[in-house]
């Protein structure tokens, strides 16, 4: 691809210096709300409480284990909360390297009030307590009887809170969606256990798979998980053995219910296409690829790449399987296969325009294939996080090309509330980098939202509103992919195209039920079809599809091919064409260039401008369609009156002061800008600023790291920008930012400007906004500061990552309607004439 053929993003990593950092003040956490009490009475429950669960101590043990076998001396407590009142779960957590009390999950309950008719909640929180520590509360639980001071007792808001205490079941350690019950004790099933992590994790874990061996359970032969905190591994076997076993060590954390198989796969659909178009469409087509080649990897149900389209792309050589000797690495998939057409469209795209023009294709990027399921075995219980991880770690040992990862297959469960599950808290680690032992390599990861199935055209968009993405579209740092469609042309008497167009498909699923923390998904929405209507019922027709390769050939050449599977191959297919091009490009820049060119059609808008709709409209448009479509020429190149900006920046968050995690350092950006065109020539025009901040975050998963309160945290550490308010100045600005700075005054501004769109943006690991205003109020708007925000690596003292550096990516760009405006070249001389020291 040619230097002069379009105008490149200019890269400014040198316009920065760094700042301290401390949280602005007039801000304050959320207070713990207290509850009001007897403490006399309260207390001595509370007391009572506690003199049962040490007493558990001195019982004989009801366990068909050996007693020698136990290597703990444990007990686990469920502290549960009143109705409406948190927990001081600090308070329940002890951080020394043998704790006498640990958090081992929180989980959140919730219920509609009988009369009030509105929501309430309350925790249950699962401790793991060594006599020692039941010792310790018994003691707080003593001062707070005799405290002298009657308005504020000594351990108030630990004790007031607190319901009852009672020793742990197994059920406890239920983490699942409340949707899917506890299991029968004594029906043998697949567990999905979650360990604690300790300092002795080899011996702990020898010490579980002995213990569970004890009771006949089995103990899957996959590769454990490691994540910061937890280990995770498949057993299988019944409650009753589980009870027996895990639940005498000391580090048990939580059970979940296995992702089941993947359930995006199309019918099979016949197609008429002759093997005449197949032949001219290779005879102009040629590959550009290199050993430093972007290619996408393609983890689903394997290839068939004897498909002419795809056997001069996609060579045996990066064909991978989890089970190469059972499953081999073609795509079985019937009918039709599913790994074969998500190659072809990320390698053509949509079919249909390919085949209906002449012009030469010239593709920059190769294929990767790896098999994670066959149908045939469908009753394997290999864990798919695992698996996942086998596919990363395996194609990134052969090869250290730029790389791809694309999964449009998904867990037929859905994703509850948005919590993370094991297979995308490791989709997170691989995309961090942490999952390749002792360096940091980041990944771009593809991943499909996962498809709603409509059945009348009634249920067409609201059922949509409230059918969760699914599993694993929760991942914070994957690009997550939904549907949207613009076809709805049909040819056949009595039917039409079910959405209108420029709406979501039907296909689409959204994040509308998930509590309101997680991420923003989906991401972005590409082409995934349409259904047709008759007014009674709905049906697939070929002309509403994507078209793809049939993984059938000879048999068949094409089969239409769409949904949310069909989008995300499309996207992926974007992210290797803009590697292509930028091939410097860091995979958190990508991302970002992706979304920060998507936009909203008028149809997503309801024909309305971003700025009319209330805050909750807003929320609902972002997690029903993310930030709209991406425009790849838009997040490739530049043009006279869209200036786009790019910095990659690495940056310290936080930094260990007196044994304490602190707040270390912002970025404060100097940006070079077109002032005086945009001061004369564009006085009065409207000019639109737009930034987006994309990083990755280092996951720990677990029901306890799910923002229930302060310290526990699933993303290691979040990052936010602001922008200079036009007639402020730079001290002002960074005092607003910054606690650190000094004024005399401090009756600054520090309200917010009216963003589009505003604090909904402030979820996941990427950040877009953007605000318009004229030309003469934009000019001096070019000081940026990307600063930290709260996460585990600051709060969790243990694992020792207060002092990490993270990387972050920074696309700022400036748009204007005026074409014979010119804001890019200016800039690009700025730029030019700078001389890195």
């Amino acid at each position: 691809m040619s230097e002069n053929d379009f105008k490149r993003h200019l890269f400014i990593d040198g316009y920065y210096s760094s700042q301290q950092y401390a949280y602005p003040r007039g801000v304050k956490p959320p207070k713990l709300e207290i509850m009001q009490r007897n403490r006399n009475q309260h207390g001595n429950q509370i007391l009572q409480q506690l003199e049962n669960i040490k007493e558990q101590f001195s019982l004989p043990l009801d366990s068909d284990i050996p007693e020698d076998a136990i290597k703990d001396d444990v007990v686990y407590v469920q502290f549960t909360s009143e109705w409406g009142y948190a927990l001081a779960f600090q308070s329940l957590d002890n951080n020394s390297s043998k704790p006498k009390y640990k958090i081992l999950n929180i989980q959140e309950e919730r219920r509609i009030h009988e009369f009030l008719k509105t929501e309430e909640f309350r925790y249950h929180v699962t401790v793991m307590m060594r006599e020692g520590g039941v010792g310790a509360f018994i003691n707080k639980v003593e001062q707070y009887l005799k405290s002298p001071d009657e308005n504020k007792a000594r351990n108030q808001n630990l004790i007031n809170n607190i319901a009852t205490i009672q020793r742990a079941t197994l059920e406890t350690f239920w983490a699942d969606s409340p949707e899917i019950p506890f299991p029968n004790f004594e029906d043998p099933i697949w567990w999905e256990v979650w360990l604690r992590k300790t300092t002795e994790k080899e011996q702990k874990l020898v010490e579980v798979i002995q213990n569970l061996e004890l009771t006949n359970a089995k103990v899957s032969k996959s590769n454990p998980i490691f994540f910061h905190e937890h280990i995770v591994f498949m057993v299988y076997g019944s409650a009753s053995q589980l009870s027996k076993s895990i639940m005498l060590l000391d580090n048990l954390a939580e059970l979940r219910k296995p992702q089941e198989t993947a359930d995006f796969f199309l019918k099979q659909l016949n197609s008429e296409e002759r093997f005449e178009w197949m032949e001219e469409l290779i005879s102009r087509t040629s590959f550009a690829t290199g050993p430093e080649s972007a290619i996408i990897c393609i983890i689903d149900s394997g290839v068939n790449n004897i498909h002419p389209l795809l056997e001069g792309i996609l060579p045996e050589s990066h064909m991978y399987s989890a089970k190469p000797e059972d499953w081999g690495t073609y795509d079985g998939y019937e009918p039709g296969g599913h790994g074969t057409a998500v190659a072809g469209l990320s390698i053509y795209g949509d079919l249909t325009q390919a085949l209906s023009h002449s012009e030469q294709i010239t593709i920059y990027h190769g294929l990767e294939s790896f098999k994670i399921f066959d149908q045939n075995d469908a009753t394997d219980p290999s864990h798919y996080g695992s698996l996942t991880e086998m596919a990363a770690l395996t194609t990134i040992a052969d090869r250290q090309n730029p790389r791809v990862f694309c999964m449009a297959v998904s867990d037929k469960s859905q994703a509850f509330r948005g919590r993370p599950s094991s297979w995308s808290a490791m989709i997170d680690k691989i995309c961090f980098g942490s999952h390749i032992p002792d360096e940091l390599v980041q990944q771009l990861f593809f991943v499909c939202a996962g498809n709603t199935r409509i059945n009348h055209p009634d249920e067409y968009p609201h059922t949509n509103l409230t059918s969760s993405v699914h599993d694993p579209g929760q991942s914070y740092n994957a690009i997550t992919v939904g549907s949207y469609t613009n076809k709805t042309m049909i040819s056949e008497p009595g039917w039409e195209a079910l959405s209108s167009g420029g709406e979501m498909a039907p296909s689409n699923s959204t994040s509308n039920l998930w509590e309101s923390q997680w991420p923003i998904k989906p991401d972005i929405v590409m082409e995934g079809g349409n259904l047709s209507t008759n007014g009674n019922t709905v049906l697939d027709h070929d002309s509403l599809q994507p078209l793809s390769l049939d993984s059938e050939f000879p048999e068949y050449v094409f089969k239409p091919f769409g949904d949310t599977s069909g989008s995300t191959a499309l996207a992926s297919k974007m992210g290797a064409e803009l590697i292509s091009t930028y091939p410097n490009y860091w995979p958190e820049t990508i991302r970002a260039l992706i979304i920060h060119s998507a936009s909203w059609t008028p149809e997503m808008l309801s024909n309305r401008n971003i700025g009319e709709l209330k805050e909750a409209e807003r929320v609902s448009l972002l997690r029903t369609v993310g930030y709209g479509v991406p425009n790849i020429v838009k997040a490739r190149e530049c043009a006279s009156n869209n200036l786009t900006l790019v910095a990659q920046r690495v940056i310290q968050p936080f930094i260990v002061d007196n044994n304490a995690g602190k707040y270390n350092e912002y970025h404060l950006f100097n940006l070079p800008w077109p002032t005086s065109v945009l001061e004369n020539d564009l006085f009065s025009q409207e000019i639109t600023l737009k930034i987006t901040l994309s990083y990755y975050i280092d996951p720990n998963p677990g029901s306890i790291n799910r923002r229930y309160a302060t310290g526990f945290s699933y993303h290691s550490h979040a990052l936010d920008f602001s922008v200079i308010k036009p007639t402020e100045s730079l001290d002002v600005f960074k005092r607003r930012i910054s606690g650190a700075a000094r004024l005399d005054k401090s009756d600054y501004d520090a309200s917010d400007e009216e963003w589009n769109i505003r604090r909904v943006r402030n979820r996941g690991s990427i950040r877009k906004d953007f605000i318009t205003m004229p030309g003469a109020s934009m000019a001096n708007r070019n000081l940026i500061a990307v600063y930290p925000k709260n996460g585990w690596y600051k709060t969790r003292k243990q694992l020792n990552m207060m002092n990490s550096k993270v990387r972050y990516s920074l696309i700022v760009s400036l748009e204007t309607d005026e074409v014979e405006a010119d804001i890019y070249t200016p800039v690009m001389n700025l730029v030019e004439s700078l001389v890195e020291v």
